[in-house]
């Protein structure tokens, strides 16, 4: 966050919205972080009991936190060393019970344990940033994660992990964040047609109609054929789709099973093909999030099924 006064004052705008809906007072937030300069790292942690006994909570946290500190330390081990970073989140990839593997270890009997997790940090400029903007909101953070963790959860339950999705074996293989985003699209537009990022905005999400109309930064009224402002993005969303083909292979190792595509900027006309061609993969097998939403959430006023609400 840069300009953090600005940024608190939307905050504070959209929270003085929802209490108004609730008829409440909201003190505390959990924040969902984009994160495009995070680290992840592995880590693995193992621990012999003096004799067999039953895996409790306590157990299975020290567990974790001894793979957790694991990453840290190969973190500090990088060319990034003398950068401090925060932890945001972690996801547990396997369990060992007396080197046997399973998805659980609460409440079963054993001796030997042994975890392995994917964790991710971020610069501690970023996370005291969005802390910063919260108390200027008057909000307290409860949590902080990541929107790729957020997404994930949301998007694949935990039954259909198994399918080589953004995960294998079941675990979850590593987080990623792609730099070039949805709005390196509005800025093509920008450049392209004279108009400011509101604008800009607002025309991409038109792509679809056969006339779009604006207000150029010199004051006039113009008009433009739908198809040709898609022609227009096409250099910026193939340079996003080659991207994000990249990271899911470079962390995945191949093209995955099937993919989903997540957050407001993945309804960008043509994207999904663009991806699928990308990773040479059947269009069919790429689609929008939120399908799977109704399993954790539910709404009497939206239709969850949009992938802008993975978060």
């Amino acid at each position: 966050i840069e300009d953090i006064e600005q940024v608190a004052r939307v905050a504070r705008r959209v929270t003085e919205k929802v209490e108004a809906k609730l008829g409440c007072r909201l003190r505390r937030v959990c924040v969902a972080a984009a994160g495009r300069a995070l680290r992840t790292e592995k880590g693995r942690y193992a621990m012999t009991l003096p004799q067999v006994s039953r895996i409790d909570s306590d157990l299975i946290s020290q567990l974790e936190s001894g793979a957790v500190s694991d990453a840290e330390e190969q973190l500090s081990r990088g060319e990034d060393s003398q950068r401090r970073f925060y932890l945001v989140g972690y996801t547990v990839s396997s369990y060992l019970l007396d080197r046997y593997p399973l998805t659980s270890l609460k409440d079963h009997n054993g001796q030997q344990l042994e975890a392995e997790v994917v964790a991710t940090f971020l610069p501690s400029e970023v996370v005291e940033s969005l802390y910063t903007v919260m108390e200027a909101a008057g909000l307290e953070v409860a949590s902080l994660t990541l929107e790729p963790i957020a997404a994930l959860n949301a998007v694949i339950p935990a039954e259909l992990r198994l399918l080589n999705l953004v995960c294998r074996d079941g675990a979850v293989v590593g987080y990623t964040m792609a730099t070039t985003a949805g709005d390196e699209i509005t800025e093509a537009l920008m450049r392209q047609y004279l108009v400011d990022f509101a604008t800009a905005e607002r025309m991409k999400m038109q792509l679809s109609e056969p006339t779009i109309t604006y207000r150029d930064v010199l004051g006039l009224e113009q008009g433009v054929p739908g198809p040709q402002v898609r022609e227009a993005l096409l250099g910026a969303a193939k340079a996003l789709a080659q991207e994000i083909a990249q990271r899911v292979v470079a962390i995945n190792g191949a093209p995955p099973s099937a993919m989903f595509l997540a957050g407001g900027g993945s309804k960008l006309l043509g994207l999904m093909e663009q991806v699928a061609q990308e990773l040479e993969m059947d269009e069919r097998r790429v689609a929008l999030a939120g399908n799977n939403y109704d399993i954790s959430a539910f709404s009497h006023e939206y239709e969850l099924n949009d992938p802008e609400y993975a978060t």
